[in-house]
This record gives structure tokens, C-alpha cells and sequence, in this order.
């Protein structure tokens, strides 16, 4: 079973008084103030619900609270104007990703310090690589010198293809 904390579990309340607001001022002032009333609650239940969440629930609740806070305020006013609010607020949003994900707006540490580092010295025994890979001549086992064993040029033969000088003519059939 799922850990449920008291805010999230909150939400559930919330969203029920919301909805008999709803019901109760819509007799009064009319059919649009439930609908309107019944989105705010969703907004607020949504970013509520998401700050029970690490940051990135709650920055991407805030997403949620914005455009539904939009869509009642449109059902109220009959104005379009408020998307394009809520476009701009997104926007807002978006810029603050980072420094929000990251702990706040203070200037942090850049990722890569370059630090003073002892220069790399080559060692005595430093042989250029410009032969390639040299093995040695023989191994020592029991004592004694063997010399390695030299590979042997494969014999391999080579398929050669004859290719028509000319082009043969089409057929025709």
C-alpha cells in the first residue's frame, strides 16, 4: 500500500468543498460560476497535490494550476486574453526551470574548475612510438633464451575477375 501524506490526502477535501461551492453559488449567481468555480478548485487541488512532491512535482503542478486558474477565468470573463496570460506565464515558467531544479537563484559553482596540475613529465626510459608495435626478440623460460616463433606469410590466392572490355548488345526477345 502506497504512503498517502496528510497534504495529498487533504486534496480530497479540498476538491469536495470546492465542488459544493460550485453547486451553492451557482444557483445564486448563475450556470457559468459553476463551471468556473468547479476549474479553480481543480487548480488548486493540482498544485496542492503536487507539493507533496519533490521539486519537479511541484514546478510541473504550477504548469497544471495555471492553465486550469486560465480556463476558469476565461468561463468567467468570456475573454480569450486569458491564455494568452497563461502562454505567458508558461513562458515564465519555463525560463525558471533550471534555477528552480537546480536549489535557487544564487550564482552556483561553474561544473569544471581547472585546477593547477603538475606538468607530465616523460619518463627516462621513453621510446618514441613511430615503428609501431615491436615485440621482443626472445623470452626467457627455465633459464634459457627462446627466440619467438616468426609468422609465416600466408599463401593465400587471389580470385581475379575478368570484366568484358565491351558492353555485350542488348537482346531483344
Amino acid at each position: 500500500m502506497r504512503f498517502r501524506t496528510p497534504l495529498r490526502a487533504a486534496t480530497g477535501g479540498i476538491f469536495f468543498i470546492g465542488l459544493a461551492l460550485a453547486f451553492a453559488l451557482s444557483s445564486r449567481f448563475g450556470g457559468d460560476w459553476f463551471i468556473a468555480i468547479l476549474f479553480i478548485t481543480l487548480a488548486c487541488t493540482s498544485f496542492i497535490g503536487s507539493l507533496n512532491f519533490n521539486r519537479r512535482g511541484a514546478y510541473t503542478g504550477s504548469y497544471g494550476f495555471v492553465w486550469l486558474l486560465a480556463i476558469a477565468l476565461f468561463f468567467i470573463t468570456n475573454s480569450w486574453l486569458w491564455f494568452l496570460v497563461a502562454i505567458g506565464v508558461t513562458a515564465i515558467l519555463g525560463s525558471l526551470w533550471r534555477p528552480m531544479m537546480r536549489g535557487g537563484f544564487a550564482p552556483q559553482q561553474p561544473y569544471y574548475q581547472q585546477t593547477d596540475q603538475p606538468t607530465y613529465q616523460q619518463p627516462a626510459n621513453y621510446q618514441p612510438y613511430e615503428q609501431g608495435y615491436q615485440p621482443p626478440a626472445a623470452y626467457q623460460e627455465g633459464g634459457m633464451q627462446h627466440p619467438y616463433p616468426q609468422p609465416k606469410e600466408p599463401q593465400y590466392e587471389q580470385p581475379e575477375v575478368q570484366y568484358p572490355q565491351e558492353m555485350p548488345p542488348p537482346q531483344q526477345g
